[in-house]
């Protein structure tokens, strides 16, 4: 055999022989966690503050402060319920990592998420509507449109979601959800489908409001986050509370029938949420360290 050949050999046998070791242990881990891939999602939908636990293993924790007396109050929905849920007591939800087999790294973070995404050391939790804890995802994004503001300090235009959508790959078990409240079915949502489990956490006002109140409730309750959770973000990142007689009032986007109509005042159209209505979100911030409190 020539040299040349047999040093081809020689270097096949080993590399034949770990291909073969891979795929061996790969059907064997197939076997053991099951063949089915499925996704988990969950939305989290309103004034949510998301954060991102650096210091354990990137789990993030979403909550919504309660309104401060005299604001307008929140109500919390699971999954598209029609009535509230919880009666006003804050209730605590837990995702099971069970079958969420991945690497503790930082999730893919949305670029349109990028205007809110801070960091901080300093944060607390308080006394909040809602709170759920969650393994560490694959991706962070959000679905529909984001609103135009204004951050106070420097009168830099930013674009903020109106809800976070975290989403997991999911090896053969199925998701659980824990809930704090025996009497909540923690199912998934009835709009799951096939190889999709979905959840939906959502948080709106008690009352109904008009679209210049809800902007001027979301952006001060925005806000109201920043101070009471973290405050070494107030100064920077505080938005410019909406006017109705500012320029971005009066140019409102809104849609406009193509045909000929009557001269009556035309029905404006404008984005919702799953079940409430909210035209601002909560921060999303990362941390290296525990609630301070």
């Amino acid at each position: 055999m020539r040299r040349r050949e047999l040093l081809k050999v020689l270097a096949a046998v080993p590399f034949a022989t770990a291909i073969g070791g891979c795929e061996e242990k790969g059907e064997k881990d197939e076997k053991q966690r099951g063949t089915q891939t499925s996704t988990v999602e969950i939305h989290l939908d309103g004034a949510f503050a998301l954060v991102l636990q650096r210091n354990k293993g990137n789990s993030l924790l979403a909550f919504s402060p309660k309104p401060p007396s005299g604001e307008e109050q929140h109500q919390f929905y699971l999954n598209g319920s029609r009535k509230p849920e919880g009666g006003g007591k804050g209730l605590t939800f837990m995702l099971s990592p069970e079958g969420l087999e991945r690497e503790k790294k930082p999730p893919e973070i949305n670029p349109g998420l990028s205007d809110f995404f801070f960091q901080t050391e300093r944060w607390r939790v308080g006394d909040s509507l809602v709170t759920i804890e969650l393994p560490p995802p694959d991706k962070v994004t959000f679905i529909g449109h984001r609103s135009s503001v204004v951050f106070k300090s420097d009168g830099r235009q930013a674009w903020m979601p109106t809800n976070y959508v975290l989403k997991y790959e999911l090896h053969g078990a199925a998701a659980k959800l824990e809930c704090s409240d025996a009497s909540l079915k923690c199912t998934p949502s009835p709009d799951s489908y096939p190889g999709v489990t979905r959840f939906f956490f959502e948080i709106g006002p008690v009352r109904s409001l008009d679209f210049t109140q809800s902007h001027v409730h979301g952006i001060r309750f925005f806000n109201y986050i920043l101070q009471q959770c973290f405050p070494d973000l107030v100064q920077k990142y505080s938005l410019q509370e909406y006017r109705a007689s500012d320029k971005q009032a009066r140019n409102v986007p809104h849609l406009v029938p193509a045909v000929f109509q009557y001269d009556v005042p035309s029905a404006r159209l404008r984005n919702a949420s799953y079940i409430t209505d909210c035209e601002y979100g909560g921060p999303f911030v990362g941390t290296n360290t525990p609630p301070n409190g």
